[in-house]
């Protein structure tokens, strides 16, 4: 049997270009899928990471410190929702294993735990975000420290023009580290500290004198060869990046650059399906998909309908919401239920055959983001009645 029937035996070919054949069902079925797809990778690396994916060629991953890291205040936020104790505790957990693997100077080693590499920018402005909701949702000071220490050092290899050549991936210049920024000025907020935020804000300066006024952003791939045609994974991390620094910082500015790339996303989307990738015209030749691009994607325009509220921005978050959805089994074996495939079909160009954690945990954002905007609109519905 070849990868390709492989893939088929086990449901996860999803048959054309509008998703699986199984409908979208509620969103809480699929939300607490991923979930509990999530609690099953983790539970696949029992110091208390997430496995970095679930690869039909190889099986669990190690975990993988970087995404732990923005994977717990998913967990947190799951757990406001459904009132589950287990999530705090499975984040709390996750913020530990974070805390025992961390270096004197305050970095991160870059990729999954054991692949030797050396200290990242990237993978450690993302353990910023769970360390910092480990100190919020405990109190213990061991987790604001760590996240004060990465902080740092940060700000210690940033280059003065505002992004960071060096502990990057390949030791090049990426726009998408404004994800890094974001996790800066959300600990900068956090402590009051104008080091912090100020840092931020460098990068973010940079990262829009790479933005053409189409909305696309240079340097957005992960390699020189791949910033002509990035994954939407890396175009979203960068509007993200924009977005949030901008939101949490007052910045209008960098929450209007984010927008003209959101205008430029909205009407290329296909029935909530995106292309792989997207050169700078926003033209792709690609006949796949990367999910977890789709699933920031939306989480963009769902953000967006919040800092603007703007409801146009909503259908189109749903759309890609439901698309996403078909391409989710929500039954089958314990390694893929509820998990989401890197690209779509399976075996497309963006980690073929494999399911990693960040698709997931994107997937049950966006859905997140989506039930919050439902129960507000319908909470906007309800008639107001006249005191009696």
């Amino acid at each position: 049997m070849d990868l390709e029937q492989l893939a088929k035996f086990l449901m996860l070919d999803v048959g054309g270009s509008t998703g699986r054949r199984n409908s979208a069902n509620a969103l809480e079925v699929h939300l607490d899928a991923a979930m509990a797809w999530l609690c099953r990778a983790q539970d696949a690396y029992p110091p208390g990471g997430v496995s970095i994916d679930y690869s039909l060629l190889r099986g669990w991953g190690a975990g993988y410190p970087e995404t732990t890291g923005y994977i717990i205040p998913t967990f947190v936020q799951y757990a406001t929702v459904t009132g589950s104790q287990e999530y705090l505790d499975r984040a709390i957990r996750m913020a530990d294993w974070e805390l025992s693997i961390q270096e004197r100077d305050g970095s991160f080693k870059g990729g999954p735990w054991g692949s030797n590499r050396g200290s990242f920018v990237f993978d450690t402005g993302q353990i910023v975000f769970g360390l910092i909701e480990a100190h919020r949702l405990s109190g213990q000071d061991k987790y604001l420290q760590g996240a004060i220490r990465a902080g740092d050092w940060l700000v210690q290899v940033q280059d003065p023009e505002g992004m960071w050549r060096h502990c990057t991936y390949h030791d090049i210049a990426h726009t998408y580290y404004t994800r890094v920024a974001w996790g800066l000025a959300e600990l900068g907020k956090y402590t009051n500290n104008r080091d912090y935020q100020e840092a931020a804000c460098r990068n973010v300066d940079w990262a829009l004198n790479q933005q053409l006024e189409n909305g696309w952003f240079r340097s957005a791939g992960f390699t020189e060869t791949g910033h002509n045609s990035p994954f939407t994974h890396t175009i979203a991390y960068t509007i993200e990046g924009v977005l949030e620094t901008g939101d949490c910082l007052g910045r209008k500015d960098y929450v209007d650059a984010a927008v003209r790339s959101a205008e430029a996303l909205l009407p290329i989307g296909r029935n909530g399906y995106y292309c792989g990738t997207y050169d700078s015209e926003w033209r792709s030749a690609d006949r796949f998909s990367c999910l977890t691009g789709n699933a920031q994607i939306s989480g963009i325009f769902l953000r967006l309908r919040e800092i603007r509220s703007e409801d146009k921005y909503l259908p189109a978050a749903q759309t890609i919401n439901r698309f996403l959805c078909r391409c989710q089994e929500t039954a089958g074996a314990p390694q893929t239920r509820g998990a989401i495939s890197g690209s779509y079909p399976i075996w497309g160009k963006y980690l073929r055959y494999t399911f990693p954690n960040w698709a997931a945990k994107f997937f049950a954002d966006a859905l997140l983001l989506e039930k919050k905007a439902t129960l507000q609109s319908n909470t906007a519905k309800v008639p107001r009645h006249a005191p009696s």
